[in-house]
């Protein structure tokens, strides 16, 4: 029995060191992950004590993946229209997408008398891309209350004329347009689709726009221009004609 208990008694010693040692091992570990734990928060707080305080929330925000104050704000003007106004949107949209000048031709008035700067701009775009055939409908937009959206308007009509090879053709849309607009700005541009054309005809759309009984700024212009091309003051149509008979010098290759 003596010889017995030693072995014992060396068994549990062992037993004894292995346990401790590993109990030494988790504390390390937990040690360990508490330290990366507390490593991982300095980075964050040192990269969020990067960004200068004085600089807007959207910039600190950005900084720790946080970006959805733009999204809010576009939810937010999308959300001020009216339904009349969303479906007018959509329908101008959908014109453009389907390629239908009708559907777009459709959708003018109610454009025209919209108060959202953006769906007279999309009606201006969406009638732009129909070119030439959608000019008499792109013309009113010439005159818009909004400075941009006469802006695009102008180099929309003026490109779309600018496809058009027929001078008479051409003359004919700015005769519409200089009849029905006020506008002295925009009537200016206009009229230099005059300039370059044959006399001939420039002087015969001219008298037309004059004697048509149109807007008293259109009327004045086109004798500005008249006189432009002449020389001569507007006196009437019959003046108009003796100068086509005695002045007018056709090209050499008519």
């Amino acid at each position: 029995m003596k010889k017995l208990w030693i072995p014992c008694f060396v068994v549990l010693v062992i037993a004894a060191v292995v346990l401790m040692s590993r109990r030494d091992e988790s504390w390390h570990d937990e040690g360990s992950d508490a330290q990366e734990g507390r490593a991982d928060h300095t980075v964050v707080k040192r990269l969020e004590s990067e960004v200068p305080e004085s600089e807007p929330n959207v910039v600190r925000e950005q900084a720790v993946g946080m970006d959805e104050a733009g999204d809010d704000q576009e939810d937010d003007e999308e959300d001020d229209r009216t339904p009349a106004e969303k479906a007018l949107s959509d329908r101008i949209e959908k014109a453009l997408d389907e390629e239908d000048l009708n559907a777009a031709i459709a959708c003018v008035g109610d454009a025209q008398r919209c108060s959202v700067v953006e769906i007279r701009q999309a009606m201006v775009d969406t009638l732009g891309w129909f070119g030439e055939k959608a000019l008499p409908e792109l013309t009113p937009f010439l005159v818009d209350a909004d400075a941009d959206v006469r802006r695009s308007a102008m180099d929309e009509w003026t490109m779309a004329l600018s496809s058009i090879e027929d001078d008479n053709d051409k003359l004919g849309v700015v005769e519409l347009a200089m009849g029905a607009l006020s506008d002295e700005e925009v009537l200016e541009e206009i009229s230099k689709e005059f300039i370059g054309v044959d006399e001939k005809l420039a002087v015969e759309s001219l008298s037309r726009i004059i004697s048509s009984g149109g807007s008293e700024a259109g009327v004045a212009k086109a004798k500005e221009t008249y006189e432009f091309v002449t020389g001569d003051e507007w006196v009437s149509i019959e003046d108009a004609v003796r100068w086509i008979a005695e002045e007018y010098d056709p090209p050499e290759d008519q």
